[in-house]
């Protein structure tokens, strides 16, 4: 069959959308950014741009649910880059090596510039209201956080176990939020010591971001006896050192980062037996692999396509099991998921001393219509908040966070609280900074060196504008570096972290793992002698020469009507999407035809999108530009200590999947199989 080919002209919305990590991060993180900025060594500033859209990076670099690994193009080589254990590690370092005028460093808040213009009060110290908080004191608006703990991190602090989570890491952020016009009202239970009319009367703007706190309940006979417990009300008593027994053997019902923690949790208090009971296949379940891998070390029992049906108790009215029914998978619903089927005849008993139900969250809302009877609803559903404004039926307040959205992971909740604040300014002040935000896009075109970045300093012959793009010699040799982890029989504690960090050489071999997607492949038509060496070199096939007469021309681009008038005219047709930046095109090209074009955007922030974030770490590498230097600090690890790493041999044979070739002059005969 022939294929045809549709010409367009790509603009910033195009080059964006191929920073795949970035766009995958509901807060637009410069996530490649930091990782180059970690490969070369640069950490504090590398740290910097990692924290600039996310008040809560520290956090994330623990717990995120990484959505940006997801979407990282190095998945189509081998595994995409540990994005969420390079932050984590350069929050660690940060904070362990570098001090502020002789004192240990801490995450800056916003600077304050005179007296607010005006406040906003914000129900819930959760990541959403944080969030919220730390932008709004940015934008010059005071803000009085509310939380009816007596520590301020919400589902973080109530819900993550702190062997994932350290509690001196929530601490961090909350640092970096806190100042002149950011005040926390602990041990403050909105509805009762103070009320929601208070609030409203009292500011400009109320932001209600209050979390998802009560738990759902599956009503099946027996769910109300002693030994059965809601699953976050179990994290939250052992985490903040209520007591809690679970007994010998435990069942978890859900199959949700919940539902991990209260498996591993019970473990940690000496359960000895602990199942986690899921009424889909394990395709089915959000949790990442490396999450459902650690709970099984540890050894966790998971039961798959099962159902409750009822739980038994014993005379004394203790639960003593819990009857389930094995399940099938019906056909997929409109979302493409399948809904579990049960099939009649097939229970079957599991004894336990305890249950915890991890099936999700709801907002609490009664407290709102007591002095609002506009909020007064059946459902929290059914409360209406406008999805661009985040207002609600009362002009000045305002819902944000999983109390709008239910349940999210803790990125989405930062993004959620971001842009809330984000209209609350506009409805505030017309004339908001966030509203004014100038849209920039910077395409620097750049000429590809021979030389490695760790085999020599980049050229510093040249103009200016273009800096040499070289990626380092080992990059796709490089596997991605695991997490080194307590081992099983030292995880017994709450508070003993099983991730331990990476150390620099980790850190700075995944980094380099980056193929840096802000750069793009150039042909320069007039150069081209249409030789067909990029398309013979090319490892992962992304260049083709196409017939111009299988081009599709809507008329959009003059050019490209002029070029289908010529006979046996040719095309190149490119694939970015998945391109890794190797450059051998560029230095097999006989003309100097192919250059590469780095990309970089500061975007304004329109309805609740936020700003896309700089292009920092290019203007970090590349300060010395202005100084005459185009000389990038080297890598500092030796690639053969990263474990995995597969070297070349002298033969030239080795293992791997793609070519790779280094230094001047590299013709066909010479590269290397790996």
């Amino acid at each position: 069959m022939r294929e045809l080919y549709q010409v367009v002209e790509v603009g910033p919305a195009w080059y964006q959308e191929n920073i795949p990590c970035q766009e995958a991060c509901p807060v637009k993180t410069n996530c490649r950014g930091y990782l180059n900025l970690a490969a070369a060594g640069e950490f504090e500033k590398g740290w910097e741009l990692a924290l600039d859209p996310n008040p809560m990076a520290s956090i994330c670099g623990s717990v995120c649910a990484a959505p940006c690994e997801t979407a990282c193009r190095r998945k189509e080589v081998d595994k995409p880059l540990s994005i969420r254990y390079v932050k984590k590690f350069l929050s660690d370092w940060t904070h362990q090596n570098v001090t502020v005028d002789g004192h240990a460093y801490t995450q800056p808040p916003a600077p304050v510039f005179g007296p607010p213009r005006g406040t906003v009060a914000v129900v819930g110290a959760g990541c959403a209201g944080l969030s919220a908080a730390s932008d709004l004191s940015k934008l010059g608006f005071g803000v009085t956080v509310y939380d009816a703990l007596d520590q301020a991190g919400g589902t973080t602090l109530a819900g993550v176990p702190p062997f994932r989570l350290p509690r001196e890491v929530i601490d961090r952020d909350i640092a970096g939020i806190v100042n002149e016009n950011v005040e926390l009202r602990l041990s403050t239970l909105v509805g009762r010591d103070v009320s929601l009319r208070e609030l409203h009367d009292k500011h400009d703007a109320v932001l209600i971001a209050a979390g998802c706190f009560e738990p759902n309940y599956i009503g099946i006979p027996g769910e109300e006896a002693d030994g059965v417990m809601a699953g976050i009300v179990f994290l939250e008593r052992a985490y903040r050192g209520r007591p809690v027994e679970v007994g010998k053997s435990v069942i978890v019902l859900g199959s949700g980062y919940t539902a991990m923690d209260c498996a591993s949790t019970s473990w940690r208090l000496g359960a000895e037996h602990m199942y986690v009971i899921v009424r889909r296949s394990r395709e089915e379940m959000v949790v990442d692999e490396e999450e459902l891998t650690e709970t099984e070390r540890e050894g966790i029992e998971f039961v798959y396509l099962a159902s409750p049906v009822e739980v038994l108790t014993d005379p004394n009215g203790h639960v003593r099991g819990v009857v389930f029914v094995r399940n099938k998978l019906g056909d997929p619903d409109e979302k493409g998921r399948r809904s579990p089927v049960a099939i009649p005849g097939t229970e079957f008993e599991i004894p336990c001393d305890t249950v915890l139900l991890a099936l999700g969250q709801a907002p609490e809302t009664s407290w709102l219509s007591k002095e609002f009877p506009e909020f007064r609803v059946k459902r929290w559903r059914d409360i209406k908040v406008d999805p661009e404004t985040y207002q609600t039926i009362v002009p000045k307040i305002f819902i944000g966070g999983d109390y709008r959205t239910a349940p999210t992971t803790i990125i989405e909740a930062v993004a959620d609280g971001r842009s809330a604040a984000q209209q609350i300014a506009r409805f505030l002040d017309e004339n908001a900074v966030s509203v004014n935000v100038p849209e920039y896009h910077e395409v620097v075109t750049l000429r590809r060196s021979s030389t490695p970045d760790n085999v020599g300093l980049i050229s510093l012959e040249g103009e200016l504008a273009r800096v040499y793009h070289n990626m380092s010699v080992d990059y796709d040799r490089i596997p991605r570096q695991e997490m080194p982890k307590l081992a099983k029989q030292d995880r017994r504690g709450l508070f003993l972290e099983v991730n331990q960090g990476y150390t620099e050489a980790q850190a700075i071999a995944e980094s380099d793992r980056c193929l840096k997607c802000n750069f793009n492949i150039e042909i320069i038509g007039e150069l081209c002698i249409i030789c067909g060496g990029c398309v013979d070199v090319c490892p992962m096939d992304v260049i083709h020469m196409v017939d111009m007469s299988d081009i599709v021309d809507d008329g959009s681009i003059p050019a490209v009507g002029e070029a289908k008038k010529w006979q046996n005219g040719v095309a190149f047709f490119l694939d970015e999407t998945a391109c890794i930046r190797c450059a051998l095109c560029i230095i097999r090209c006989p003309t100097d035809a192919i250059t590469m074009n780095r990309y970089g955007t500061v975007m304004p922030a329109v309805g609740n999108v936020l700003p896309k974030e700089s292009i920092d770490d290019e203007i970090h590498l590349d300060l010395t530009v202005a100084a005459k230097k185009a000389a990038r600090p080297l890598p500092q690890y030796d690639p053969h200590l990263a474990p995995g790493y597969k070297p070349v041999s002298q033969n030239g044979q080795g293992n791997g999947d793609f070519k790779h070739a280094h230094g001047p002059n590299v013709d066909e005969k010479e590269l290397v199989k790996h």
